[in-house]
């Protein structure tokens, strides 16, 4: 059953997912790069450029719908979500992951929206099928996302006294 029931909250979704993609995960991965200048760099770099373009690709569909691109965090979203000091490694990419595994939840939940009311969202056919055809392939690279992060975090587990 589809989370997403009607046509204002595919928009706000939309404008989170941009909000997430374009600014928390962008701040995530360079707070991360701050803290961790070793081979750990190369897989955060992965995950900025994927963010970079995601954050694109959802700035693409909010101007085709016609919807408010935000410049400040949308309700429901913190203003800040990572905060790496102090933190291994490994903790940072365990933080990190659960974003990418959330994202690539809510894609599959934009995806899987009932076809009416994505139609009202984007009346021209064409979008509608490119607009799916983008999901999967978000889907798919958040998916790769969290496996990367997994290798990251490798066999790490957190003691809690």
């Amino acid at each position: 059953m589809p989370a997403i029931k009607n046509k204002v909250t595919l928009e706000k979704t939309l404008q989170r997912m941009y909000w997430i993609e374009a600014e928390m995960e962008q701040l995530g991965t360079w707070e991360g790069r701050i803290e961790m200048m070793d081979d750990n760099v190369a897989a955060l770099e992965t995950l900025s450029h994927d963010s970079d373009r995601h954050g694109d690709i959802m700035k693409k569909w909010l101007i085709k719908a016609n919807i408010t691109i935000p410049e400040e965090a949308p309700p429901g979203l913190p203003k800040h979500i990572f905060n790496f000091d102090g933190m291994a490694n490994q903790e940072m990419f365990r933080s990190i992951m659960k974003y990418e595994i959330l994202a690539m939840n809510v894609y599959k939940d934009m995806k899987n929206t009932n076809s009416d009311i994505i139609k009202e969202l984007l009346p021209n056919e064409e979008d509608v099928t490119d607009f799916l055809t983008d999901l999967e392939q978000l889907i798919k690279d958040e998916d790769v996302h969290a496996s990367i992060c997994k290798k990251q975090i490798g066999g790490f587990t957190k003691v809690m006294y």
